[in-house]
């Protein structure tokens, strides 16, 4: 009898569901298409190109890495 291996249902981990597109992270940052080009230009916040054109960021390393500017409480 032969036997059938069963597969898993592939799961989207929660890493693949924190990576946004520009349109996705302007609608939870209070800044301009020009602000988030610079700070990205700048590497204030990181992000990762695909296939040339298509620039994903991953929401988690981007609050991180603006969490690091931001200024102590007074």
């Amino acid at each position: 009898m032969k036997q059938i291996s069963w597969r898993q249902p592939k799961q989207t981990s929660s890493s693949e569901a924190d990576f946004i597109d520009e349109k996705q992270l302007l609608a939870k940052l209070p800044i301009s298409r020009r602000t988030l080009f610079n700070w990205r230009a700048s590497g204030k916040i990181p992000c990762v190109r695909l296939g040339g054109r298509r620039i994903l960021f991953h929401w988690p390393s981007v609050e991180a890495a603006l969490l690091r500017y931001q200024n102590p409480p007074a």
